[in-house]
């Protein structure tokens, strides 16, 4: 293996590592797909590298945990909101300030400062609305409990799925080569 082949694959190594943490990162925020971002950091990797420095069984338990992530994620937020009592209205306008305040914040500030503005956004858009559907605090606060605790089992449920696609992948590359 020549010195540019080293220094190109350990480049791509970094990039890759370098996108899947912030990727780990999102998975904190709801709505954004951090483990979706993993994935394509993933796939970027062995399609310029190739299919051999990685493998068909990680690539595949890979995508198995990015699709259960996402999977986790959607349906428990929207369980718990709809157990709260919460409108569909609220929350789709919770998705919406969650993902607007987590980027805008992640890109003008930190991606930590966008895992709180994007929680931020979604609590506060359900209960918004909520609030002016039902012009009842207590109906609005309900519904924002019911929104917080399944979000916050889909963020558990992500962020899971995102430490074993951090995992599998480091696994492989370094240990299993």
């Amino acid at each position: 293996m020549s010195g540019s082949e080293l220094l190109s694959q350990g480049g791509m190594l970094f990039i890759t590592l370098f996108v899947m943490m912030l990727g780990l990162i999102f998975t904190f925020i709801p709505i954004l797909p951090g483990t979706l971002i993993m994935w394509g950091a993933v796939f970027a990797y062995v399609w310029v590298l190739g299919w051999d420095k990685l493998g068909w069984v990680a690539f595949s338990l890979i995508t198995f945990f990015m699709i259960l992530g996402i999977v986790a994620d959607a349906v428990a937020g929207h369980f718990g909101a709809k157990m709260g009592g919460a409108s569909w209205l609220a929350i789709i306008v919770g998705a919406i300030l969650a993902f607007i305040l987590g980027l805008v914040a992640s890109f003008f500030g930190s991606p930590l400062f966008g895992c709180f503005a994007g929680l931020l956004g979604a609590v506060g858009g359900v209960l918004w609305v909520e609030w002016q559907r039902n012009k009842d605090w207590d109906t609005a606060l309900k519904a924002t409990k019911g929104y917080v605790a399944g979000s916050a089992a889909g963020i558990m449920a992500k962020v899971t799925s995102g430490l074993f696609m951090f995992g599998i992948f480091l696994a492989r590359v370094y240990l299993w080569p």
